[in-house]
């Protein structure tokens, strides 16, 4: 029996030792804190309905592969037309193009997709070893260039982007030559920027020291001012210069030795995970909203949907297919669930929404502060 006691003992100090050894190696000691709190302190169950808003951030990197815009073009519209959420609405995607890839002919394909009604195009840059007054020549350059298409100017006239870190290193959260820009945050903001949508960024130094929550960050002179963020609250004034929208992180068990018995869910689109049911109903309990407000949750999900044949074929294949068939058989039944495909600008609307305490239904305030891009007019997107 003292042997079998030693055994066990050892199992348990290897199990653990290498559990150390991941949770450091892979940098998730820098969210765990946070994610223990998150997991005891969770907000009570709201009254039914609840309102589920699904969003697509692609990071969507094609670069010169017209076969990818081609693909996206002629694919894209038959997926989302079979998907439908609880208003009729087509599945939604928003794509974040990177602004240092001045492709007139990759914009051009994109403004087609959303001419039909398809989603929004927003802005993703990659940029490293800059000044703020390099980054401000950077950024301005490409939103002029969008702007040349109909994306990051509003119908009212102003420029208003949503933005995605290329190199996961916003407000210059890792090395410099990364970023390099301390007031990356305040700059953004001052260019027209209205939420980041960068994170998750498991294994990076980037990462956000909370989880599951939607805040708003305070710019400062040190780096990855955003892990001091104040999350989102119904009846809060807002205060700050970026919101930080985050996607779903969760611990869960699965049966495979190779993993210690646990993984992490973080919403990334890829092909070496194929999104399946167990990962949809995951992206579900991380419960993200505005706190006070928990019968709005927001599902937002990533990836690099034209960065390889992979990657594509994730999003445009047979694996994102049951997941929103799950998605509107499980989380759209009008009791317990109402389901809404929406693009990065309508989930922040809603959430600026749920801050100010509205009430009524929720498609009344897609366009609540920042209104549809110029791209998007007379398409199905702006004509709720």
């Amino acid at each position: 029996m003292g042997t079998c006691r030693r055994l066990l003992l050892l199992l348990l100090v290897l199990y653990l030792g290498g559990s150390a050894y991941r949770i450091c190696v892979r940098r998730y000691h820098i969210w765990l804190p946070d994610y223990v709190r998150w997991s005891l302190q969770r907000e009570a169950q709201p009254m039914r309905p609840v309102h589920v808003f699904f969003l697509v951030a692609d990071h969507f990197e094609p670069a010169t592969r017209q076969d990818f815009l081609a693909r996206w073009e002629r694919e894209y519209p038959r997926l989302a037309d079979r998907h439908r959420d609880s208003n009729g609405r087509a599945a939604q995607h928003t794509w974040f193009y990177p602004g240092e890839q001045p492709i007139n002919s990759n914009l051009e394909a994109l403004r087609r997709l959303v001419a039909g009604g398809y989603g929004e195009v927003e802005l993703h840059y990659h940029h490293g070893g800059d000044s703020i007054e390099s980054a401000r020549r950077k950024f301005s350059a490409a939103i002029e260039w969008f702007q040349h298409y109909g994306f990051l100017r509003t119908a009212d006239g102003r420029t208003n982007f949503a933005f995605v870190h290329g190199n996961w290193a916003l407000d210059n959260s890792e090395d410099p030559s990364r970023c390099g820009v301390n007031r990356e945050l305040a700059l953004l903001r001052e260019l027209g920027c209205f939420a980041d949508f960068t994170f998750p960024a498991l294994w990076r130094e980037a990462q956000p020291a909370w989880v599951n929550r939607i805040a708003m960050a305070t710019d400062d002179e040190k780096p990855k001012s955003y892990d001091r963020s104040a999350p989102v609250r119904v009846g809060s004034a807002p205060s700050g210069d970026l919101l930080i929208f985050q996607g779903p992180l969760q611990i869960y068990p699965v049966w495979d030795p190779r993993w210690l018995w646990w993984r992490v869910e973080d919403g990334d689109i890829h092909p070496s995970v194929p999104v399946n049911e167990r990962r949809v109903d995951l992206w579900i309990r991380a419960n993200i909203h505005v706190s006070g407000k928990p019968d709005w949750i927001f599902v937002k999900v990533h990836g690099h949907g034209a960065s390889s044949d992979g990657d594509a074929g994730e999003f445009l294949g047979r694996h994102f297919d049951r997941a929103l068939s799950h998605l509107e058989s499980r989380y759209n039944d009008g009791v317990n669930y109402i389901l809404h495909y929406v693009t990065a600008r309508e989930a922040y609307n809603l959430i600026c929404a749920a801050e100010a305490g509205v009430t009524g239904q929720p498609e009344r305030y897609y366009d609540y502060v920042i209104k549809p891009y110029v791209a998007n007019a007379g398409s199905h997107t702006a004509s709720k």
